[in-house]
């Protein structure tokens, strides 16, 4: 019932925001500008929609679509790659992570498109680039989250199954593991958006072909339809992974979290 409710209401709320940003369009932004400025700066939904359309029939659209997924799949797989051992080996060794954290503490605030001159520079146009960019931009948070995942183990466990024999493996598969999990989950998701933004930011700078080029060819040329098209297939992007990979994952691993939240 509770999801029927949230679907319906999360329907209405669409289904308003669309008749309003019909409105805006139709008025000139409620009058504020003529309404051929208003068509450049907000075009109507219908006009977004039938530029979706034609991209998606031309085959224009899943052409840029897939070169990002692929940006994005393999970038976020190296993070994770990365990450998740680097977070198990700063949480269980004081020595790494005095050699680890300042790195940590120097490079995970500083924003993925920063990086952008450097790895064309050192990678030139193309895919390359991007990957790196995404792998550098989504491997804090996974590394970040790691760590708090396994320092946050209860030591009660890891001492009552210490004291019935259970070896290391056996630990980190029956104890560490799925005390862990929860905040794995929520580092995925961290790492996830991170690479979305990044590799959107590095294809409208300089990385040639993408989403994020579609996007910018469409503001550099004057079609704003094209850039709300855009926009609006990133944000139906990650709306399909919360709700087909972290959702499911969360309701998996909601009974772990009693043993990792006291």
């Amino acid at each position: 019932m509770r999801a029927a409710l949230r679907i319906a209401l999360g329907t209405v709320a669409l289904a308003a925001f669309v008749g309003l940003w019909q409105v805006a369009s139709v008025t000139g932004l409620f009058g504020r500008v003529p309404e051929e400025y208003a068509a450049l700066l907000l075009p109507r939904p219908g006009l977004v929609w039938s530029a979706l359309w034609e991209s998606a029939l031309s085959g224009y659209l899943w052409d840029q679509l897939s070169v990002s997924l692929l940006r994005v799949a393999i970038g976020f797989v190296l993070s994770v790659l990365i990450g998740v051992p680097l977070g198990l080996t700063v949480a269980l060794s004081s020595t790494a992570n005095a050699l680890i954290d300042p790195f940590v503490r120097i490079f995970s605030p500083i924003p993925g498109v920063a990086w952008v001159p450097l790895a064309i520079l050192w990678f030139g146009l193309g895919d390359k680039a991007a990957i790196f960019i995404i792998t550098v931009g989504s491997v804090f948070p996974v590394l970040l989250s790691t760590a708090q995942g396994v320092r946050a183990v209860d030591r009660g466990l890891l001492d009552a199954a210490e004291t019935l024999g259970a070896r290391f493996h056996q630990l980190l598969r029956r104890v560490v593991l799925p005390s862990v999990t929860p905040f794995l989950v929520t580092g995925f998701r961290l790492g996830l958006g991170f690479a979305w933004r990044v590799v959107i930011a590095a294809e409208m700078v300089g990385v040639p072909k993408g989403i994020g080029y579609m996007l910018n060819v469409g503001r550099s040329t004057g079609h704003t339809e094209v850039t709300l098209m855009t926009i609006a297939i990133l944000g139906t992007m990650m709306i399909l992974a919360e709700e087909l990979v972290f959702a499911p994952l969360e309701r998996r691993t909601s009974h772990w979290r009693p043993a990792v939240a006291r």
